[in-house]
């Protein structure tokens, strides 16, 4: 090789070098940036290594890590699709890539990325919940809208605007806006001006937003804020600007101060605040006694959980978490506690996308949180939430279509009477009555609606307003057909779940309560008239029972598979069944079969009998008698030959009285004539008759009332020649009921209540 050729060979070198050095030396100073969380400059760093080195991994991951976190999801679905390239074997990326491809609303692209991440990490609850939460999304966007939102232009600007709440004639709300003596600084994160407190005074419209208050706004971040109800104190969030080198990350603290005349004053410092965690988005109940806000202080469940501290005479409480029910491991922020519910945003729910707006009640002790759904909540950052009232508010979202980075929107509920439908069966002679009209009745007997029942004696009324009482009439002139007629409750599978509340010859009273209530009830069979029906319950579980809250459905099946029961297992993972016929072994199945879940079969006091052993074909069966049980075979009213176990809690099904009333009915009569023969036939054995009441009036009353209603029932049988040896009789009250006697919302449940107003037996050897 010439001189020269050796000379332009150490040329190229040198240049090589050189450029790998520059390369490394802007690696490094992204990288540090990075590091302190400064990504806006991070972005130009890391954008030059990937000029020169476009398959530089760290640099790629570490830009898409920065654009998530600058909420530029177009910029960030770029990189993470070329990190996942890069490096499949790191399996976050595929979690990062999911979560940006959904908040650009690419919701089957996103759920690709999810599987991909829970292939990688089959135990991990964010990636199952994220792959939950795009089936959810399908789901909600077929469900009529509650919300309708508006942007509000005179407020907004391009900066973020967000946390608004009504204070006098106007709102206050935190602010990036202006820069000014208070705001001349810029925030490194995102290079934009710290947050002030802003107050924008309304007549027909909202003025120009100005400062709320000069003794409240710093030379750092302030706000959001919540005010007392009396408005003289305020509470608001803050971080001190402290110079401590720049390892040292500035902690979000919590601030009050008290109103004095015109101005703020005697700020003080929250008791709870600390250097080594952030502490904030405070939030004030309407009586001043619970401040809720948000921390990652240690002992959380990962990222910002929300706490509430109760006030003590002048001092604040430890702060309690609020549990796992609205704490995840991700980020749960911006509380707001109205009317016993809190509303708060979460990443960690299963949701749209970033930041979504909950809802959750204090009386269901902070359990099963609520999403609101669209178009509150959108694909992007929906918090910040506030009620002017039960139907208007504001809430805060960054999402497409706003002026800047956050917005504030309001919004207004759209469906202000929320409505519901209700589908029946009438039969005759258990006989689809079919060409039957039938009328719908508000409570004043004035004609809502009329149907006319199809060739299955089904039919269906719509848009009824929820939790109203309505009565059905049937539209008929033969009196022993309106006297014989059965009007049935079915399910949005026309199953039989529930009968009508019959008032009087061919008339019928119900509640309108949520459609899916319907589904949720089990299916009524033929083997409900008979006398013997038995409860069982269980609960299924993963690897110790209550670690399974999935809410899944358990059916009885017979032998061929067929349903033949269905119950809904709770937030633990139980679930019961009323009305099963003794039969010795029952076959139980999920579902959703899953070969990782365990099921138990307990007593009615969660007492441990036996586990369900799964079958090769997904079945869990149950045998329940077995040797050790003290068994008593007997002859039923139809002359089956059954078993039960001595003690064992049977149901009378038909046994129900009506209110405040102890009175033996027509139909009582005929289940307790059933009891009667079966008493005759098995000479052996004795009754141990228990009758309940439900909660209306004082615990002494029901008390003495169903005493009587047992005494009345031991009447009846003993008027028909049994021995009154053979029976014994106990009241109970409404200290056992089987149904709710109210609904979730607070209002009356007539037909829970009905269930309660019953006659139960167990079967006795007699000695």
């Amino acid at each position: 090789m010439t001189q020269k050729g050796f000379i332009r060979i150490g040329f190229m070198l040198i240049m090589v070098i050189g450029i790998s050095s520059v390369s490394f030396a802007q690696l490094k100073k992204a990288n540090s940036y990075f590091e302190q969380e400064q990504f806006n400059d991070a972005v130009k760093y890391y954008s030059k290594v990937l000029k020169k080195d476009a398959s530089n991994k760290e640099a790629t991951q570490n830009i898409a890590f920065a654009y998530r976190k600058l909420k530029d999801y177009p910029n960030a679905e770029v990189y993470y699709a070329k990190a996942t390239e890069l490096n499949p074997e790191e399996s976050t990326n595929y979690l990062y890539y999911g979560q940006t491809l959904k908040n650009n609303n690419n919701i089957k692209e996103a759920k690709v990325q999810f599987e991909k991440f829970v292939a990688k990490n089959p135990s991990s609850f964010i990636g199952k919940l994220m792959v939950q939460s795009c089936g959810d999304i399908r789901d909600w966007e077929v469900e009529e809208k509650a919300f309708e939102v508006s942007n509000l232009k005179n407020i907004n600007t391009e900066n973020a605007d967000f946390c608004p709440l009504v204070y006098k004639d106007g709102i206050v709300f935190v602010s990036e806006r202006g820069l000014d003596l208070v705001n001349e600084n810029h925030y490194e994160m995102s290079n934009q001006p710290y947050l002030s407190i802003f107050f924008a005074r309304k007549d027909k419209e909202y003025r120009k937003a100005k400062h709320f208050s000069n003794q409240l706004n710093s030379l750092y971040h302030d706000g959001p804020v919540s005010i007392s109800s009396d408005g003289g104190i305020i509470y608001f969030t803050r971080v001190d600007k402290k110079e401590q080198g720049k390892s040292y990350t500035n902690k979000l603290k919590i601030f009050s101060a008290t109103l004095d005349g015109k101005k703020w004053k005697n700020i003080t410092a929250f008791v709870h605040n600390s250097a080594s965690y952030s502490v904030a988005h405070p939030w004030i109940s309407e009586d001043g006694k619970q401040l809720f806000f948000a921390s990652d202080m240690p002992g959380g469940n990962g990222g910002m959980d929300i706490y509430v501290s109760t006030k003590q005479g002048e001092e604040w409480g430890k702060p309690v978490n609020l549990g796992k029910g609205v704490n995840t491991t991700e980020n749960e922020v911006f509380p707001y506690y109205r009317k016993g519910t809190l509303y708060f945003s979460s990443e960690g729910h299963s949701g749209y996308g970033g930041l979504d707006v909950f809802s959750v009640r204090e009386e269901d002790k902070w359990v099963n949180p609520v999403n609101l759904k669209s178009p509150l909540n959108s694909p992007k950052d929906d918090f910040g939430i506030f009620y002017k009232d039960d139907e208007n508010g504001y809430f805060s979202s960054n999402r497409e279509g706003g002026l800047g980075s956050d917005d504030i929107y309001s919004f207004v509920w759209s469906t202000l009477n929320p409505q519901t439908s209700m589908s029946g069966l009438l039969e005759y002679d258990k006989l689809a009555s079919a060409g039957t009209t039938i009328n719908l009745l508000d409570e004043n007997d004035n004609v809502i609606h009329t149907v006319v029942t199809d060739e299955y004696g089904k039919f269906k009324f719509d848009k009824l307003d929820l939790d109203e009482n309505y009565l059905l009439s049937i539209d008929a002139n033969d009196d022993s057909f309106l006297e014989g007629a059965k009007l049935y409750m079915t399910n949005s599978n026309g199953e039989k779940v529930l009968l009508a509340n019959k008032i009087g010859k061919g008339k019928f009273k119900f509640q309108a309560l949520p459609y899916e209530y319907y589904d949720e009830l089990e299916l009524l069979k033929e083997e409900d008239e008979s006398l013997f029906t038995i409860s069982v319950f269980g609960q299924i579980y993963q690897k110790l029972p209550g670690d399974y809250s999935g809410g899944m459905e358990v059916w009885v099946v017979d032998d061929e598979g067929n349903i033949i029961g269905k119950a809904k297992a709770d937030k633990y993972g139980k679930f019961s069944f009323d009305k099963l016929s003794p039969d010795e072994q029952y076959l139980f199945m999920l579902a959703e079969d899953d070969d990782g879940l365990n099921m138990i079969i307990v007593d009615e006091n969660g007492n441990v009998i036996d586990a369900a052993k799964r079958l090769i074909d997904g079945k869990y069966r149950y045998i329940r008698l077995d040797a050790d049980q003290n068994v008593i075979t007997l002859i039923n009213e139809i002359d089956e030959i059954i078993k039960i176990a001595e003690n064992e809690n049977f149901i009378i099904s038909k046994v129900l009285y009506e209110y405040r009333s102890a009175k033996i009915n027509e139909d009582a009569a005929k289940e307790l004539d059933k009891l009667v023969i079966i008493l005759k036939k098995n000479k052996d054995i004795g009754v141990e008759l228990s009758s309940h009441t439900d909660s209306k009036g004082s615990d002494s009353y029901n008390m003495e009332l169903s005493q009587k209603r047992a005494d009345a029932a031991v009447e009846y049988v003993v008027s028909k020649g049994i021995d009154p040896s053979k029976i014994i009789a106990k009241g109970f009250g409404e200290t056992e009921p089987v149904a709710p006697n109210e609904l979730p919302n607070g209002k009356d449940n007539p037909e829970g209540r009905a269930k309660n107003r019953r006659t139960e037996f167990k079967v006795i050897k007699l000695k």
